[in-house]
């Protein structure tokens, strides 16, 4: 995979002066990572800007009690900048990100970045952009979390699949909707009691869609 067609593909080439393309073309590199391999923690390397090339990223924070909080999720196509903390310094929590599956990866290095962004003007509003983006999508989540009921989420995710039959754990679906497998057990439990599904090893039958749609968030 050519380096200098992904960087010709990303929105703010057209603002890069040539000598700035070629800087970004000589410290950009392209990685790969195995499913479940860690790609960033504040304890790790400072990236920079990342492009997802190929497979899912996932951005996710520790509670003290050690459970993943889900913040999004980059997919293919997907750029994301909030493991450059080391260059932006409003980034102030810590965020830790994990391939969901195999990954290739473009990233502009968190120097390169740093160089670059403190003379364009255009690719600093891009770098501030892409990070409103990001901090609308954590503002959401937390909107929903915090105020849409555990029926509503699970409800939500089993709508989502397209199937009247999840190949799906408990865990699986707690991971997605940020609660715990508990909580999820027994709400499936009561969804079963009301007809809604049918619960299996390993997967879930949606029996009644309207019913599951009636309590679905809207949109």
């Amino acid at each position: 995979m050519e380096i200098s067609r992904e960087i010709d593909a990303m929105p703010f080439r057209g603002d890069l002066t040539e000598e700035e393309y070629r800087s970004v073309l000589a410290c950009a590199k392209i990685r790969e990572y195995r499913k479940g391999s860690l790609v960033y923690s504040p304890e790790n390397e400072c990236l920079g800007l990342i492009r997802v090339l190929s497979g899912s990223i996932r951005a996710f924070m520790l509670s003290e009690e050690g459970r993943e909080v889900v913040l999004y999720h980059v997919k293919e196509g997907g750029t994301d900048l909030l493991s450059a903390s080391c260059v932006i310094n409003q980034i102030t929590f810590e965020t830790q990100m994990v391939a969901d599956a195999d990954s290739m990866l473009l990233i502009i290095p968190a120097t390169c970045l740093a160089r670059l962004k403190q003379n364009n003007l255009a690719l600093r509003c891009y770098i501030y952009e892409k990070l409103g983006e990001r901090f609308s999508d954590v503002m959401k989540l937390m909107q929903t979390m915090l105020f849409t009921r555990i029926d509503r989420r699970i409800a939500g995710v089993l709508l989502g699949s397209g199937s009247d039959e999840l190949r799906v754990t408990h865990e699986e679906i707690a991971s997605a909707i940020n609660s715990s497998r508990e909580v999820v057990s027994r709400t499936l439990k009561e969804m079963e009691r009301q007809s809604l599904i049918r619960l299996g090893r390993g997967r879930i039958i949606i029996t009644d869609r309207s019913g599951l749609e009636a309590i679905a968030p809207v949109g």
